[in-house]
């Protein structure tokens, strides 16, 4: 009878650590009529990529797994700033089975103290379980430490849980108390991207280890919205042409990648090299770009507010509206006459 209690007791806690996704906010009145999962590549338009098409990037993941086959990995770690402490979140792509839970302390060889957190999920297009382990999330852990002292150097590790690796230890420096005239400097960015962020990013990384307090992004963050650009043909008025050795650009710094021949199959198009800004689908140009900002995410608060690319799974379309044949009608490299791409056309897990 006890542990029969005891197993309840469990289960129930478990049950209450995984928070589902709250009800949409948006208007669910048009169901989706696109493809079950939509690639911005005519020519490979698999998930993981058969070689054919665009290239897809890898970025290394928070935690390099400590095995080659892991069934469970920790791909993302950010903070962000609470009035007397630290929220550490980190990105799986399955369950933990258990709370989330850091260890930390003020020295990095005496992690004593440990503190839990909850859980929640949402839908990806496509799911995790067809992405590779390392590059996808879809579980987002929270773990809020607090009553911190104020300008502190603290230490902090994720244990291991349900085939994740144990983090590397990583540490994070509280804010200055209210009041604490002190003089700090912090990062401000906006309208990042990968594609031509190359410095961005450099100056970035710099700033942190020279420091910098937390980092400011005002909206723009991923341009997960571009998936499909490499799918839109060129247009005389729009000065984006990506075409190898033949691409044009606006005037500025010319980076050498879009030299890259076009794949074999692959249109002139308004992409880069890698047909979407970083991916050829949607959610992956999230994952990617994540890791790809871990080493400054996992040192310092990352405080962000959304922007119009945020706003949806497409922005806009091109000619011969292809974006909305597809999205709408479920047709591949096709034209319709009259363009109705709206907020709708994106799948559920991307409105």
């Amino acid at each position: 009878m006890k542990a029969n209690v005891a197993a309840a007791l469990l289960s129930a806690l478990w049950a209450a650590s995984v928070e589902a996704a709250p009800a949409p906010t948006v208007d669910t009145t048009y169901d989706y009529q696109g493809p079950p999962i939509p690639i911005g590549d005519w020519v490979d338009p698999t998930v993981n990529g058969n070689g054919k098409g665009f290239p897809r990037l890898v970025e290394p993941p928070a935690v390099k797994p400590a095995i080659k086959n892991p069934t469970n990995n920790v791909n993302v770690v950010q903070l962000s700033y609470l009035p007397t402490g630290i929220n550490i979140h980190y990105q799986t792509p399955f369950g933990l089975g258990e709370l989330p839970t850091i260890m930390w302390g003020t020295s990095a060889g005496k992690l004593s103290n440990k503190t839990q957190g909850y859980t929640h999920t949402y839908d990806r297009t496509p799911p995790c379980s067809l992405v590779a382990v390392t590059q996808c999330s879809q579980f987002f852990h929270e773990v809020q430490i607090k009553g911190l002292e104020a300008g502190t150097t603290y230490y902090y590790q994720i244990p291991a849980a349900n085939g994740t690796t144990t983090s590397h230890v990583m540490n994070f420096t509280t804010a200055l108390a209210a009041g604490d005239h002190t003089s700090f400097s912090m990062a401000v960015l906006v309208d990042m991207g990968y594609t031509n962020a190359a410095g961005t990013f450099k100056h970035l990384t710099q700033a942190v280890d020279e420091g910098v307090a937390f980092a400011w992004h005002g909206g723009d963050l991923s341009y997960a919205d571009d998936w499909y650009s490499g799918i839109l043909p060129c247009e005389s008025d729009w000065p984006v042409c990506y075409n190898g050795t033949s691409t044009s650009l606006p005037p500025g710094d010319y980076p050498t990648d879009y030299n890259t021949p076009l794949p074999d199959g692959e249109i002139p198009n308004q992409g880069s090299p890698r047909g979407g800004d970083m991916s050829v689908l949607y959610e992956s140009n999230w994952d990617l770009w994540q890791q790809w900002v871990g080493p400054v995410t996992n040192k310092v608060p990352y405080m962000v507010i959304p922007g119009n690319h945020e706003a949806a799974c497409a922005e806009f379309d091109g000619p011969g509206n292809v974006l909305t044949a597809y999205l709408d009608d479920d047709k591949s490299n096709t034209t319709v006459a009259n363009t109705s791409l709206t907020y709708y056309s994106c799948p559920p897990s991307q409105r």
